[in-house]
């Protein structure tokens, strides 16, 4: 059996893949793991309680996979190298990190606004330091197991890759006025509309460099097979779906499917999502964070692309996502405030 355990944390990304290979044995995989600058509320309070259960079973994480370098997506990992005394315990425990970045750049950012390279580098000097087994220029097409599992990397591309690290290794880029984080989304919510009123042959295609440098992965376990796309986009994840030969004659199916960044609109376009077969969705969106994510739009599209209906799953419930299906038909839409998912 798989199980894939979305800890609830706002809108931060937080996910335990654990499987029993048929000798037995149990595996993990951790995805990122919450907000870099709330260690108390992300890690201690949640993340560190599922780590002290996995350890004290004498189990191991075999991969623990770094998306991006977002401060919503590396503070698991961080946060549990600078835990010293408990670190220091069950270093032996975790075997592997995936994890993409630069190397060139030893400067500082001098500009206002967290835009995720300063505490990327962070992440990066700390695995090193604590000579962490990590794997770095995780590309579309690398595939690899682990007992029962099979995890092809699916983004991002080579071009993706080459301007990430450009941007990284950069140093003119502590003269930009504009944060990065900026260019993401502006606006307010788009909840008060209604489902039908969206214009969703419009997409605006997030061109954001850390977003498109996500680790987007399919993970395959006996004739199960599972999206995780981090905050990559359309394109790059189609792309990368076709060099894997894993969407055929532009169809894709589908166990589960992670919406991408969190629901945005930006990130998820109507065509991709009908040529996906999938009966179940997840989005790490909880509405009340600076990006207003996710969008009621993304959830417009993924209606129009399942007349005959699907599940979708959020981390945790709130008033303003309920906001979003408030006095509005969804269809076939069937709503659910949990992200626990089983796979025999």
């Amino acid at each position: 059996m798989l199980t894939v355990k979305y800890i609830p944390m706002q809108y931060y990304d937080a996910i335990i893949i654990s499987f029993t290979a048929e000798d037995g044995t149990m595996h993990h995989m951790f995805v990122d793991g919450g907000d870099i600058n709330s260690p108390k509320y992300c890690y201690t309070d949640r993340l560190k309680k599922n780590l002290e259960t996995l350890f004290n079973n004498g189990e191991t994480i075999d991969l623990w996979i770094v998306t991006h370098i977002d401060n919503d997506h590396i503070g698991g990992i961080y946060n549990f190298i600078n835990d010293t005394d408990f670190f220091n315990a069950h270093q032996g425990q975790l075997k592997e990190v995936w994890m993409n970045y630069g190397g060139k750049g030893d400067y500082t950012v001098q500009r206002e606004g967290n835009i995720g390279y300063e505490s990327g580098k962070m992440l990066r000097d700390a695995l090193k330091e604590k000579q962490i087994c990590v794997k770095e220029g995780l590309l579309a097409g690398h595939t690899v197991s682990i007992a029962d599992v099979t995890i092809t990397v699916i983004a991002p591309g080579e071009v993706a890759w080459k301007h990430y690290v450009a941007w990284w290794n950069n140093k003119e880029f502590k003269d930009m006025v504009e944060t990065a984080d900026g260019q993401i989304k502006g606006g307010d919510w788009d909840y008060e509309k209604k489902f039908k009123e969206f214009d969703l042959t419009h997409y605006d295609e997030d061109k954001e460099v850390k977003n498109n440098s996500s680790i987007a992965f399919v993970l395959s376990y006996h004739g199960h097979r599972l999206l995780f796309a981090a905050d990559s986009c359309t394109s790059i994840l189609e792309s990368g779906l076709k060099k894997a030969n894993i969407m055929v004659d532009g169809k894709l199916k589908l166990d589960l499917m992670h919406i991408p960044h969190h629901g945005s609109n930006r990130n998820t376009s109507t065509s991709f999502l009908q040529r996906i077969d999938c009966l179940q969705y997840v989005i790490t969106g909880n509405g009340e964070n600076r990006y207003k994510l996710p969008d009621k739009e993304t959830v417009a599209r993924l209606i129009n692309a399942n007349p005959a209906g699907c599940e979708l799953h959020f981390t945790q419930i709130n008033s303003k996502l309920k906001e979003i299906f408030a006095d509005d038909d969804c269809g076939n839409l069937k709503v659910e405030w949990d992200a626990h998912f089983k796979f025999e």
